[in-house]
């Protein structure tokens, strides 16, 4: 049987309301409603953009909950052939749709997700669409390395340089809610022009000595950190510097992002449930120590 390499990323889950009078709820709570309405046989289908996501399935856990998330391809579907040979249609029945799968684990002690990573199927800032009901908005915030967390927060740590690439959305929610003029400069770029992909290269000048022309905007941090919350990535390198100490840092928030990689015997196309759930369980255990040191050890006092 084949092998293939299957990525599973790590979020930290954040669910809030625009309502400061609504009850408050968690994204455990809005899983847990997800997770007796599939008891009950309701309908879980959310149509975002112009697909449509099902939860395919969903257990209880004493972490919290695993599930499988499947979205229904309705249009633009692909021909097959053989190479060299006549190529064809997909037959489907009438209400038949193409589905892409992806497994995922909730785990409640730090409110994070571990899903496994198909852009075939689902993209982390649609799993927050997904994960999002009336005024209640769910955010997936990727997890990075605890030390570059650390000198991002730091007031003291400027931003020297910055280098980053971002592929055109197709999706226009993606547009909606974003809340950096520098961040809507890039999606009109983006949106306007027809560019499908943006390179940006940023730097202040390091030959001075004055903190205004050294180093970019402070508020470059938070629209760094929204564009990776809300877009793909491709590339965000920054080069960071205690304006102190003039101690500089790298810090690559694509590359440093806490994920874990899995090699799983096929059977066909698929790999078998069982294999996944497993390998999601070992995706848990073995980051312990990465997520203890990112949200602080379950035991110890927390931020929050």
């Amino acid at each position: 049987m084949a092998r293939k390499n299957y990525n599973f990323d790590f979020y930290n889950c954040v669910t809030a309301s625009s309502n400061s009078n609504a009850q408050v709820k968690s994204t455990f709570d809005i899983l847990n409603s997800l997770f007796v309405k599939f008891q009950q046989g309701e309908n879980a289908v959310k149509v975002i953009g112009s697909n449509s996501y099902e939860l395919r399935g969903i257990e209880e856990t004493d972490y919290g909950f695993k599930g499988i998330i499947g979205k229904h391809r309705v249009s633009d579907l692909p021909h097959v052939a053989v190479i060299g040979g006549e190529e064809r249609e997909i037959s489907l029945e009438p209400n038949e749709n193409l589905l892409e799968k992806a497994f995922f684990t909730f785990h409640a002690d730090y409110s994070i997700i571990i899903i496994q990573r198909n852009h075939f199927c689902i993209s982390h800032s649609n799993m927050a669409k997904y994960l999002s009901e009336s005024t209640y908005v769910t955010a997936l915030n990727p997890i990075i390395e605890a030390t570059d967390l650390r000198w991002l927060l730091n007031n003291n740590v400027q931003i020297r340089t910055a280098e980053f690439a971002i592929a055109r959305p197709t999706n226009p929610e993606l547009f909606n809610d974003v809340e950096h003029d520098f961040n809507n400069s890039i999606i009109s770029t983006l949106n306007g022009t027809g560019t499908a992909m943006l390179n940006m290269s940023l730097r202040g000048n390091a030959r001075s000595d004055v903190a205004e022309d050294r180093y970019l905007a402070s508020t470059l941090k938070g629209a760094l950190r929204e564009l990776q919350t809300k877009f793909d990535l491709k590339k965000c390198k920054l080069l960071l510097e205690d304006s102190e100490t003039h101690i500089t840092h790298p810090v690559d928030l694509v590359a440093d992002r806490l994920f874990y990689t899995k090699n799983i015997e096929v059977e066909g196309r698929y790999p078998p449930s069982f294999e996944m759930w497993a390998a999601l369980e070992e995706a848990r255990a073995e980051k312990e120590n990465e997520l203890a040191n990112y949200f602080g050890n379950l035991t110890q006092s927390r931020l929050a």
